[in-house]
């Protein structure tokens, strides 16, 4: 995509969340809960809104889809809005309930390069109660090349809002996450009978508080 171009789309995305959420009011909490018991309870209230969290999906079938589902429910619940940053347009909204799905704005990138950008402008944008980014399918190599600076900058942008940031990885990324849940434990052969709600709350989840420290970077 040439810079125009890609500039063209991010004005035309920058319009359609402005028309789709107008003066969105911002909550006061400073946590996003989940709606998942031990996650909450271990995290004191949830994910951490104005910071960036990363979700690692470390094994095949661990409940990365279980967790993303659940957390459009917990949003929907509070009527909140959600941007989902798809790299790889793999996102099947026809596995969800659609009410969970009303107030979703899915935006299906081509490149690393442009989905950091889209990134970037979700982050900044006041309206938004969580940005899911999903980098789960992303090449390693792709991933390497981003500089430690553009995650910092990105989490910077995220403070400056009320929302809660959370970057889907298959291995840790993300440098400047606060923090870093981990599911490391693929699910069994009986899990294809189990109701998603009773899967969603036996997830195992690794909860690590990051310790990160701010790099200067440009805009």
């Amino acid at each position: 995509m040439s810079a125009s171009a890609s500039s063209s789309a991010l004005a035309s995305l920058r319009q359609l969340l402005s028309a789709r959420f107008p003066q969105a009011a911002r909550p006061p909490s400073s946590t996003l809960p989940t709606g998942i018991a031990g996650l909450d309870e271990a995290t004191q209230g949830g994910l951490p809104r104005h910071a960036l969290t990363e979700l690692v999906c470390s094994v095949p079938s661990c409940g990365g889809e279980l967790f993303l589902g659940q957390l459009l429910h917990a949003v929907r619940d509070s009527a909140g809005r959600v941007a989902l940053i798809d790299t790889s347009d793999s996102f099947d909204p026809g596995s969800w309930p659609a009410d969970d799905l009303r107030c979703l704005v899915w935006l299906r990138c081509r490149q690393i390069a442009e989905a950091m950008a889209v990134a970037d402008l979700c982050a900044r944008d006041a309206n938004l109660e969580l940005v899911i980014f999903d980098l789960r399918r992303a090449a390693a190599s792709d991933l390497r090349r981003i500089a430690s600076r553009t995650w910092y900058r990105l989490q910077r942008a995220a403070e400056q809002t009320n929302a809660a940031f959370v970057a889907f990885t298959s291995t840790a990324t993300v440098p400047s996450a606060q923090l870093r849940l981990t599911l490391n434990r693929s699910l069994d052969f009986a899990a294809l009978s189990t109701a998603r709600p009773a899967l969603t709350t036996a997830l195992t989840i690794t909860v690590q508080r990051q310790r990160t420290v701010s790099i200067h970077a440009t805009a």
